[in-house]
């Protein structure tokens, strides 16, 4: 059975969204804080494809923005995970966001690890993980409706 009451109300979103729906949600400013912040983290993981490319292909001045915005990347995943806190409070129903904040963090610091150690092959392919939980916490976090909010946002 499926609840329909506030807490867990969901609304159709269409054609095409393989059974996933917007949610309502408690905590306007965590969800929007939560978004800007998946966004920064995604646009991060991104750009450190972009300079290990860089680097990869014999550019050796690209390693230090890769080492710097990967210390950039691990602040944004830590303050994600403190945001899918504070949106989980006040949905206690809603389990997606905390376990893939988690899950994000984990694999981040992994990959700074294997960064460190030099294995590039691990290390690569771990981003590539990454960008695509990063952008799957995006997409999540855009279909959060936030309770008595007269936008569609």
């Amino acid at each position: 059975m499926h609840d329909t009451s506030f807490e867990g109300a969901q609304s159709g979103s269409g054609a095409g969204t393989a059974g996933i729906r917007d949610q309502t949600v408690k905590g306007g400013t965590a969800v929007t804080l939560l978004r800007a912040v998946a966004v920064l983290s995604l646009l991060g993981t991104l750009l450190q494809g972009l300079t290990a490319g860089m680097f990869l292909n014999g550019d050796v001045n690209s390693i230090d923005p890769h080492q710097i915005n990967a210390f950039v990347v691990e602040f944004l995943v830590i303050f994600q995970l403190v945001l899918a806190i504070l949106v989980w409070r006040r949905n206690r129903w809603l389990k997606w966001p905390l376990p893939w904040a988690i899950a994000i963090l984990v694999f981040t610091l992994a990959q700074a690890a294997l960064g460190v150690k030099g294995s590039v092959a691990a290390h690569v392919t771990l981003g590539v993980t990454l960008s695509a939980m990063e952008m799957a916490m995006v997409l999540r976090s855009f279909q959060l409706r936030v309770a008595g909010s007269t936008t569609a946002a």
